[in-house]
């Protein structure tokens, strides 16, 4: 994960609000977006939000942890938004923000029509990759303005009728008016919790949606929708803020992790990670409690159904990377020290992570990017450099990037550098990968390689590409560039036009029709 991914991370947890003090100007909430939307309606809407500042937040609570048996509500009585629009074509549809207005759009690649999805602003953009359903049955997102009662709240987009309904509200009405009263700065605490950019996990077979919401007390609890039985259950009820739900691959366990905002510091604190048993709910444990320096916990990826792979974020960079083992509550450290970006094989097992000069001298290392099995202690160098991005693409290789270009390598070892690239992705069958570039730093356009292959096939487009993503059947693809979104299909690659006036940054989801 990124250094400023981290940096935007931190950023979003120290949210506190700043009024906007004046008998004739009215208040409203934000969530994180990046700056590049700030012409477009929806920015708008979130520009004249409650702007977020620590200057709100002031004195600290106690942290207590008391494990709790789940707090069974009442079944979900959906509320109607929007009735189902008429969709008589199959699909499939990119769904996005709409940049000329209010809620969401899905654009019909076959019939090649634009649906309207009503939502109330703001709307939580991440939500858009992390709320569908695993089945693609339905995408599940936080919307609304806290200071509209009820109006910050879970909605489900039911796919492919588009019909919404809203779930669950995020926040009790006492929260609410301390927020809009602000006279509470942990309410205002709660809110940066719940708007959060990753409180959302779906559980791998549909059934749960796991988040994070303040419906029971003035904290984030952890909370899940029991999509079979038609209920939300709460599953936590502690004085500090959870956040971060994720599942094991199996499902049979949902990790969360307990913030705390320090005052002196003016920064928010991991205080303990912990993990319950699903559906028998018949273990909840906490699995260990970060260092004090952590500022939280990133979840790296998953060995087995019981064992992943975490660290620590801090002020310094990313710590002490752990293999954690649910079952046995075990912890074991991979390293001890700082690096820079860490990426995951789970099927080969091995790691890769990067390290700077200063921080590798330290270690007695030279500065560049490792490779390590988990069952060894040995760091095997990659490459040698300042690199700015490592991550494991699924489609079977590491791809890392800095001042030299690209570079691609399999778990083994074997590698290709591209000089002058600035980005590249795989295709999910492995099959091609695409590189692109800004034209800033890096190469503008984007080129098709054939994997293990170093020499082009074809260049794709030869102006700034801000975005680029496969189809998940790898028959296509799609680039954002200069506000247009065009769509490449094998074989003939031709540039089609998809829709233009898009801001830097949109993100999509691409929903086919549900088997």
């Amino acid at each position: 994960m990124p250094k400023q991914v981290h940096r935007q991370k931190k950023t979003l947890l120290i949210w506190g609000i700043i009024l906007v003090l004046g008998t004739s100007m009215a208040c409203q909430l934000t969530s994180p977006r990046p700056a590049s939307w700030s012409g477009t309606p929806t920015a708008a809407a979130r520009n004249t939000e409650i702007a977020l500042t620590q200057a709100a937040i002031a004195g600290a609570g106690n942290f207590v942890f008391t494990p709790t048996l789940p707090t069974r509500t009442p079944e979900i009585t959906p509320t109607l938004i929007s009735p189902t629009p008429q969709t008589d074509t199959p699909g499939p549809w990119l769904i996005f923000i709409n940049p000329q207005g209010q809620g969401l759009r899905a654009y019909d690649l076959s019939a090649q029509k634009t649906i309207e999805i009503d939502l109330p602003e703001p709307i939580i953009d991440t939500d858009l990759t992390r709320g569908v359903a695993p089945d693609g049955s339905k995408l599940i997102l936080r919307a609304g303005s806290a200071l509209n009662t009820d109006e910050l709240a879970l909605y489900q987009i039911d796919l492919p009728s588009f019909g919404v309904n809203k779930l669950s509200p995020l926040l009790s009405i006492p929260v609410q008016r301390k927020i809009v009263n602000n006279d509470s700065a942990l309410a205002l605490e709660t809110l940066a919790i719940v708007t959060h950019s990753d409180g959302l996990a779906w559980s791998p077979n549909s059934r749960y949606l796991a988040f994070t919401a303040a419906l029971d007390g003035e904290t984030s609890d952890l909370y899940f929708v029991d999509i079979q039985k038609n209920r939300i259950d709460r599953l936590n009820g502690l004085l500090s803020q959870n956040t971060s739900p994720t599942w094991s691959p199996d499902g049979n366990w949902l990790i969360s992790q307990e913030l705390e905002f320090v005052h002196q510091l003016e920064e928010w604190h991991s205080m303990l990670v912990s993990g319950i048993r699903i559906p028998s709910f018949d273990s909840q444990n906490t699995i260990y409690n970060p260092h004090f320096n952590s500022l939280e916990e990133v979840i790296v990826g998953w060995l087995n159904p019981s064992t992943f792979i975490s660290y620590s974020n801090t002020d310094a960079g990313p710590w002490r990377l752990r293999q954690v083992n649910m079952e046995g509550l075990q912890v074991y450290i991979i390293i001890e020290d700082f690096f820079q970006e860490v990426g995951f094989d789970p099927a080969s097992g091995v790691i890769a992570f990067t390290i700077n000069y200063s921080t590798a001298a330290a270690q007695g290392l030279a500065g560049g990017i490792y490779r390590r099995t988990l069952d060894s202690p040995v760091n095997k160098l990659q490459a040698t450099g300042n690199w700015s991005y490592l991550t494991w693409d699924s489609g079977g290789m590491f791809v890392a990037s800095g001042a030299q270009g690209v570079l691609l390598f399999t778990p083994q070892g074997e590698s290709m550098l591209l000089p002058g690239e600035g980005h590249a992705r795989l295709s999910p069958n492995g099959s091609w990968f695409i590189t692109w570039g800004d034209g800033i730093n890096t190469t503008a356009g984007a080129r098709l390689f054939q994997s293990h292959n170093s020499s082009p096939l074809q260049t794709l487009i030869n102006e700034p590409v801000e975005v680029l993503f496969w189809q998940p059947d790898s028959k296509g693809f799609f680039i954002l560039s200069e506000g247009s979104l065009y769509r490449y299909i094998f074989p003939g690659l031709k540039p089609d036009e998809v829709i233009t006036g898009l801001p830097e940054g949109a993100q999509f989801i691409w929903v086919e029709q549900p088997q």
